[in-house]
């Protein structure tokens, strides 16, 4: 039984809400936030509904809103925004499924008169096609690859993080991958140098990454461990790897929380 108005989960099975006159929040917009592993992603169905037309609606959102932005950004998903969302009301039982692109999405709901309400039954599948990832609050290390299409893949952490690049292969190609070539090296600053294929790290305020302030881009070859580190100190860290489908672009990231330590001396601030 869903109890808050906003819940955040990573459990998967059957989730229930029925409005009560009890309910403070009674035609109040909620939202049940669903996060998962980064290599799966997110199955919602709807297996009971009965919310009034009348004010009354349910949401399902490829991805994550909070603030009026989105994760993925509008730039950096396949679909434009008005096909990732999903909405419904009325009285019926039939059932109705939903597939995410990514590790997260968000069912929003608002229900205006009490005894009504939804039924929802989710799975954690895994996902053939892992390009955006939201992280909640665990360190770990990932990959990011465009498998060669001009598509844009993105960690992006809702925390202060320290970001390792642990090996690059980046708007270069496959004939120019010895390490005596000129262009097998890490290059900064790529994209104000014109650079199409870049893999960007910055922060933000909100989920977006339209509105992210890059600390750094890098292309080209490294296979050294940590070959850049960065800590950003922001509400949210991305690392954003922009493709032109020019290149098969491979990027190994660590990304773990920054402590205090880390934010000290961060190599960037956002400002306030």
């Amino acid at each position: 039984m869903i109890e808050d108005c906003i819940t955040v989960t990573s459990k998967e099975g059957h989730f229930h809400y029925k409005a009560s006159a009890n309910d403070l929040g009674l035609g109040e917009t909620c939202g049940l936030y669903f996060i998962t592993d980064p290599e799966k992603q997110i199955e919602i169905e709807i297996t009971h509904l009965e919310i009034s037309c009348e004010g009354g609606i349910i949401s399902i959102v490829d991805g994550w809103e909070m603030s009026g932005e989105y994760f993925p950004s509008p730039q950096d998903h396949h679909l434009p925004l008005e096909e990732r969302i999903v909405s419904d009301c009325g009285s019926r039982r039939t059932k109705s499924r939903f597939l995410s692109s990514q590790n997260a999405a968000l069912v929003q709901y608002r229900v205006p008169k009490h005894g009504q309400g939804f039924s929802l039954r989710v799975r954690y599948l895994k996902n053939p096609n892992t390009c955006n990832i939201l992280v909640e609050g665990t360190s770990d290390v990932y990959t990011l690859n465009n498998r060669g299409r001009p598509v844009n893949c993105s960690v992006t952490t809702l925390f202060p993080a320290t970001v390792s690049v642990i090996s690059l292969d980046v708007g270069v190609s496959s004939a120019r991958h010895s390490s005596f070539h000129p262009a097998a090296r890490v290059m900064h600053k790529c994209q104000e140098k014109g650079s199409a294929d870049y893999l960007e790290i910055g922060g933000s305020f909100g989920l977006d990454t339209a509105t992210l302030m890059a600390a750094d881009s890098i292309c080209g070859v490294s296979r050294d461990s940590k070959s850049m580190e960065e800590t950003i100190a922001c509400g949210t860290t991305t690392v954003r790897l922009v493709s032109s489908g020019r290149y098969q672009n491979v990027a190994t990231v660590s990304i773990g929380s920054a402590v205090e330590e880390d934010l000290l001396s961060s190599s960037f601030v956002c400002p306030s």
